[in-house]
């Protein structure tokens, strides 16, 4: 295990923990797993939205820090950024730079997507697409291979991520299968209890 990730690992662990997701997709899995007690973070230690959830879709770090920095963190703050590609530069202004924050992105490479392609059957073809179907990417697949013209709408996600032990299945297997943690980044694997 790389240190950087041995960090992470011992930081979700340890701090209060807030989960900035980058789409619906991606909220409706971290709840799933948060809610169910599947993560390495304690329960407890997740930091709820105004509205009790245990996430945010808010990314921007001016956003974060109105909204979730005006609070004390005994243990310190780990702020988990879940997004499908390499994110941008997050950085805090200066006078939260002074607290203890920590600060680690979760990539769901290619794209969160790829969790039902997972489910369905289709990551083999998915990896092995050609020609035309090159320029598909996870989402698109759902769409135009599967016929799911609601996989982004947070109302079919609820219903079909409602069983905790598949979504855990469809994690490990496209982590497995779309080589997740390249360039040792993190992925929803390391976020997982063993």
């Amino acid at each position: 295990m790389n240190s950087r990730r041995a960090e992470a690992i011992r930081e979700l662990k340890s701090r209060s923990v807030l989960f900035s997701c980058e789409g619906k997709a991606e909220r409706v899995i971290v709840e799933r797993l948060v809610e169910d007690d599947l993560l390495i973070v304690p329960k407890a230690n997740v930091v709820r939205d105004m509205d009790g959830r245990p996430c945010t879709l808010l990314r921007k770090a001016k956003d974060i820090q109105r909204e979730f920095l005006g609070v004390d963190y005994p243990a310190g703050l780990m702020i988990a950024r879940i997004v499908d590609v390499n994110p941008g530069a997050f950085r805090l202004a200066r006078p939260y730079t002074l607290l203890d924050i920590k600060i680690f992105d979760f990539i769901t490479r290619p794209e969160i997507e790829s969790l039902v392609l997972a489910r369905e059957g289709e990551l083999d073809r998915f990896r092995g697409r050609r020609g035309h179907d090159r320029q598909l990417n996870a989402s698109d697949w759902c769409v135009q291979k599967l016929g799911m013209t609601d996989v982004k709408s947070e109302e079919f996600l609820l219903d079909y991520w409602n069983d905790a032990d598949r979504l855990i299945r469809c994690i490990r297997e496209a982590h497995s299968k779309l080589g997740g943690n390249k360039n040792d980044q993190l992925g929803l694997v390391d976020l997982l209890k063993a």
